[in-house]
């Protein structure tokens, strides 16, 4: 789930990844669910579950304590004693391709789908200059740490070969030459993308498998945007229609009770922006990106506002517009048992966990 959802692309003050649980525990039956609910903990412990991935996880917040006082800790403690553990992808599964906002823009039936707003200043170019006899080893060994990735494809790197002299000092044990002398030798320079997240334990495994007592290298801030993770997402409709029956659209698509909503029923809508869950602050974007309409939830009232003469506005439900992620979790984790010859059960919740009703 970290290859697509790495944790590092969290928000810093989210909680993701293993929530409760042994670590080590051995698993062969799956929940995914949106939240982990005292019903949906039933339904986990009456099926024999050992596992519940949740998009919202369980603590958001450190707890000073764990008691049965409040419904977080008669959660946990009832996960605990039925040796159920929860594995959550909050943000990060917000911010990766194909997570929440690509799931949704699928939903709506969008195609030619993008970042609304790719993740800006979170890639490094990291350049070491290594033997040539060395270069594929240590180029592994960066890939194994998550550099080198663009888009779709992986173990992306570039290499240069050039000339490397260096004079070590009396105490020096060089992997060439001698102590005192200044030595040249063949090298590689080798470049590759890294998240900045990644940068620390990238250079580690480089310097395990480098074969110089000191690693010549360089880390270089890029001004790329990331490829491979933003927020929001934006795409066409096949075929364009007005606002009202996108609306009707939507409502039908979601499942969705009813929506909010701001702009002229009869505008044309063919560009559409969309962000899963609270969006509010990506209206501004999907502004600027050409969208006719923008689909999201929890807007503000003076988000409404804006959207009176500009792009129209949609607030379909947090839960409405974040449950459609799930078969795409369930498809990914069956997908990843299969490729790691696993037999796991992997089943979406039965219960509806919106907390929200309308009268």
């Amino acid at each position: 789930m970290e290859q697509w959802a790495p944790a590092w692309a969290a928000w810093e003050r989210d909680n993701v990844g293993i929530q409760i649980g042994r670590v080590r525990q051995r698993v062969k039956r799956i929940l995914v669910t949106l939240d982990v609910t005292a019903k949906v903990v039933d339904e986990a412990d009456r099926g024999s579950f050992d596992l519940i991935v949740s998009h919202h996880p369980l603590l958001f917040h450190q707890p000073k304590r764990i008691t049965d006082q409040d419904v977080t800790g008669r959660l946990v403690l009832s996960l605990a004693q039925r040796n159920i553990a929860v594995f959550s992808m909050h943000t990060n599964l917000d911010a990766a391709k194909g997570g929440v906002s690509f799931a949704l823009a699928e939903t709506l039936g969008l195609v030619d789908v993008q970042f609304l707003s790719p993740l800006a200043d979170s890639l490094v170019k990291l350049a070491v200059f290594v033997p040539e006899a060395h270069a594929s080893r240590v180029r592994n060994a960066l890939t194994h740490a998550g550099a080198g990735v663009i888009g779709d494809y992986s173990s992306c790197s570039f290499e240069s070969t050039g000339t490397g002299t260096f004079q070590g000092s009396g105490s020096t044990s060089p992997f060439v030459g001698t102590p005192g002398h200044v030595e040249t030798t063949n090298e590689i320079r080798l470049e590759m993308i890294c998240p900045k997240a990644l940068v620390a334990k990238a250079v580690e495994e480089m310097k395990k498998v480098h074969p110089c007592e000191e690693v010549a290298y360089d880390i270089y801030p890029l001004a790329n945007p990331n490829p491979n993770f933003g927020m929001g997402a934006i795409g066409t409709l096949r075929r364009s229609t007005t606002l009202k029956q996108f609306i009707n659209h939507t409502k039908r698509s979601l499942h969705a009770a009813g929506v909010r909503y701001a702009g002229s029923l009869q505008r044309t809508i063919n560009r559409v922006a969309v962000c899963g869950g609270s969006g509010s602050d990506l209206f501004a974007e999907a502004e600027r990106k050409g969208a006719d309409v923008f689909v999201s939830a929890d807007v503000r009232y003076h988000t409404f506002q804006l959207a009176e003469h500009g792009t129209a506005l949609i607030d379909a439900g947090h839960y409405e517009t974040e449950q459609v992620i799930l078969p795409h979790i369930v498809k990914r984790l069956k997908q990843t048992a299969k490729n790691y010859g696993e037999s796991l059960t992997i089943k979406t919740t039965v219960h509806h966990t919106n907390p929200i009703h309308w009268a």
